[in-house]
């Protein structure tokens, strides 16, 4: 059930209200680009390098997508920022009235899907081309308001599905399936797709741990406690697990019986927080957040 629709866009002068914030409510957050040789870092870059809202990276060919707010007033919005690696440009490739956020590429087709929020407070996963003009496409209605998703294969995936508690559904936009599969989860979702594996964190006695959902069998398996203060995550490779503490990185193989151990200071580029991070293997680049607020 795909519904299609052309959004305005918008003037500067004109922002409705996202999530019911209001410009104060904005964390001050940056997106970083931190170019790696193995263990050692050869540049970091600010890319989004301004006073406000940027967060939720995520790479594509030849780039990064991540959220940034903008206000106008007492009012905000998000749009879907794509910087580019080559031209060191930025694109905001939404600019409609309504927001946008999580934007992540879609496997095999020339689109990223983003989480829309409508005017009615409605979250969808809506689907936008890379190419004008900004038409989106209605994905998959869920049973409630989506905040998060990652693909899988052949159009599976995961969903965070607020709620009291929140929810994790697996299912497949093209089939218009959807069902939920654990409760009590984490902002961070993931797929490792050469092990055929989901990753989400979920709290246990307070505590968020790391858990592979195999959707094969529809196992769950919880492998590493996240340190307390922690909601965020990334693979590093196939094979290794990396979280943000503080402004240093850490970093933990999968199945070791060794705790994780410090991979990555960033002081001199994030002198506050690191939340979300993002690798790409194929060009040993690493995207985080550092929060200012």
């Amino acid at each position: 059930m795909k519904k299609a629709a052309v959004f305005a866009l918008t003037a500067c002068a004109s922002f409705p209200l996202f999530a019911n914030n209001t410009a104060s409510d904005l964390p001050n957050t940056d997106v970083f680009l931190v170019k790696l040789n193995g263990n050692a870092i050869v540049s970091a870059e600010n890319v989004s390098n301004r006073v406000g809202y940027d967060n939720q990276p995520n790479f594509v060919d030849g780039g990064l997508l991540y959220t940034a707010g903008f206000h106008q007033g007492e009012l905000w919005q998000t749009d879907v920022m794509l910087y580019d690696f080559k031209t060191k440009q930025t694109t905001n490739l939404t600019k409609t009235d309504v927001s946008e956020y999580s934007p992540t590429k879609v496997p095999n087709e020339d689109g990223f899907s983003v989480i829309l929020e409508g005017h009615d407070g409605s979250q969808e996963l809506w689907q936008y081309g890379f190419s004008k003009p900004i038409t989106a496409n209605l994905l998959r209605k869920e049973v409630g308001k989506i905040g998060y998703h990652a693909w899988g294969q052949n159009y599976d995936l995961i969903t965070f599905v607020l709620g009291e508690p929140h929810a994790l559904y697996f299912g497949n936009t093209q089939k218009q399936t959807g069902k939920p599969v654990a409760t009590d989860i984490g902002r961070t979702l993931a797929f490792n797709k050469t092990r055929n594996v989901y990753s989400f964190s979920q709290y246990k006695n307070d505590q968020q741990w790391i858990t592979l959902f195999d959707s094969q069998n529809e196992s769950l398996k919880p492998v590493l406690q996240l340190p307390e203060d922690v909601d965020y995550y990334a693979w590093h490779g196939d094979d290794a697990l990396i979280y943000g503490k503080g402004n240093a990185i850490y970093h933990w193989r999968l199945d070791s019986s060794d705790k994780p151990s410090k991979w990555l200071d960033l002081s001199a580029h994030c002198a506050h927080k690191i939340t979300r991070l993002k690798y790409q293997t194929t060009t040993d680049l690493l995207a985080f957040v550092c929060d200012r607020t």
